[in-house]
């Protein structure tokens, strides 16, 4: 029995008022970096109707350039945010027991809307629409929203210590804790956060292609497997380093198209974007290693190379020694 006979039986028991249910239309999905997605639309007959409901399955990964990874964590922040302003994906089941597909997984609306590439090439009104929705993103009252078990230290730790504890396990769990350019960046982190840091909300990887656009608007946020609390600014950071990594076009301090709409949205200056640049290429540095780990002939040689020659301009050029 594959995949799709064993969610289909697994269904029927739980929705008894179904007569019949049966994963068809199984779709393709842009493929992102890290997670595995299927599309497909259930059959579902009941009272001689047959109703076919689209859906998106997210099965949890055994390993990977972000792991380790929890689902059960992405489904309760867009349950949650589902009943904020921000717009999710609706989530509709999430199972524990690995018997049925192997993983745990989870399963959510499939909204309909047009991403964009990994980078912002031009101005616009999508690009001020992703900047808001970001800013409101950040705005959230988290711990009202029912987001308090993503940072249980908030109260005693600060900012970069709450975002930054998942990223140091990781990077133990690759082994490149104690790599030169990691030890070395991290302590300057810790050392130099800028003293006007908060907590709020992040999505974690906010590049063009995790929004889905109607038109000029934005329809829904997706991958929340990253979300996390800290300084917003770091959101922006991390979005100038994949420019690093990626082949986009680097700004000046930390600043590119996106982190200057957000400014204009919010009405507010950004400062010390070099710095949360420097924490996103911290982070880059680590996703990298993840990519070696996966993909046995991707060495990580030229991407530590580019992150270092990009941390020499943004602090100096000892960096890139």
């Amino acid at each position: 029995m594959d995949w799709r006979a064993r969610l289909a039986a697994y269904l029927a028991v739980r929705l008894p008022s179904a007569s019949s249910v049966e994963v068809v239309n199984l779709q393709p999905m842009p493929a992102g970096a890290s997670n595995d997605t299927a599309a497909f639309d259930l059959r579902l007959a009941s009272d001689g109707a047959t109703f076919d409901v689209p859906v998106v399955l997210r099965p949890q990964r055994p390993d990977g350039i972000l792991a380790p990874y929890d689902v059960h964590r992405q489904f309760r922040v867009m349950r949650a945010l589902h009943h904020t302003t921000i717009p999710v994906p609706p989530v509709a089941w999430y199972e524990p027991d690995p018997a049925i597909l192997g993983a745990p997984f989870f399963l959510m609306s499939r909204v309909a809307g047009e991403t964009l590439p990994l980078f912002w090439q031009v101005t616009g009104p999508r690009l001020l629409a992703a900047a808001t929705t970001l800013a409101a993103i950040h705005s959230l009252d988290w711990r009202a929203a029912g987001l308090g078990f993503l940072a249980t230290d908030a109260a005693t730790a600060s900012p970069l210590d709450t975002e930054a504890g998942p990223w140091r396990f990781r990077a133990e769990r690759l082994r490149i804790a104690r790599a030169p350019l990691v030890v070395t960046l991290g302590d300057w982190l810790r050392t130099n956060q800028p003293a006007d840091a908060r907590h709020a909300l992040l999505h974690g990887d906010p590049n063009p292609g995790n929004y889905l656009f109607g038109g000029n608007t934005v329809v829904s946020v997706l991958d929340w497997e990253l979300a996390a609390i800290g300084d917003p600014r770091s959101d922006l950071g991390f979005y100038a380093a994949l420019h690093t990594v990626f082949g986009g076009m680097s700004g000046s301090a930390g600043r590119n198209l996106l982190s200057d709409a957000y400014a204009a949205v919010t009405g507010a200056p950004l400062h010390n974007l070099d710095y949360y640049e420097a924490f996103g290429l911290y982070r880059m540095a680590i996703v990298t290693a993840g990519w070696a780990g996966r993909f046995g002939g991707f060495s990580t040689g030229y991407s530590m190379d580019a992150i270092a020659r990009r941390l020499a301009v943004l602090l100096g050029p000892r960096w890139e020694a």
